[in-house]
């Protein structure tokens, strides 16, 4: 879907639900079996940024990404709850979390080849540890987040370019402007 780039010269307010079809579309469409379609709409898009909104409901599952220049994402669970995030470039962000253990596993090695058992006994466990802490803290966050549908607003700076590399894809792939699957 080919969106235009348009310059803008006097300030402009958009309402996510009123772009034209052109605008829209869909991500995640090409997940199987998963509840990952997210309605998109490309908000404004010039050669200085790419703003996008994404409608998100309650058990939808993320599709795993990262963008060269970094992204600035405000969500809005409603009026009284919006949230700031920026995740810098080539971070992957959202989507499965990606195994913790490989980073690991170096160090538990070098541990084992220091001729230090205990060593890597302490590591695992406290491996562990970070891994039930981490669930447990992503667990306080979604309970604290009122049910129901949210609005997500992303915003992108150049090149706008998205690569998806998420195991729900059979391969990654890059993405320049904005991102409809």
């Amino acid at each position: 879907m080919a969106i235009e780039q348009r310059t803008i010269t006097s300030p402009i307010r958009v309402n996510p639900y009123t772009v034209p079809p052109e605008q829209q579309g869909w991500r995640g469409l090409g997940v199987e079996g998963e509840n990952a379609k997210r309605k998109v709409y490309t908000l404004l898009w010039n050669e200085q940024v790419l703003v996008c909104g994404l409608l998100l409901f309650p058990g939808e599952r993320s599709i795993r990404h990262s963008h060269e220049s970094g992204e600035m994402s405000i969500t809005f669970s409603d009026a009284l709850h919006p949230s700031v995030g920026y995740t810098p470039g080539g971070v992957l962000h959202s989507g499965a979390p990606q195994p913790a253990v490989a980073a690991e596993a170096p160090v538990i090695a070098e541990a084992m080849a220091a001729g230090m058992p205990g060593l890597r006994e302490l590591l695992e466990t406290m491996a562990e540890e970070q891994r039930r802490l981490q669930a447990q803290m992503e667990e306080l966050y979604k309970s604290a987040m009122p049910p129901g549908p949210r609005m997500l607003i992303d915003i992108l700076f150049p090149p706008f370019k998205t690569t998806i590399d998420d195991p729900a894809y059979p391969e990654p792939r890059t993405i320049v402007g904005p991102w409809y699957d």
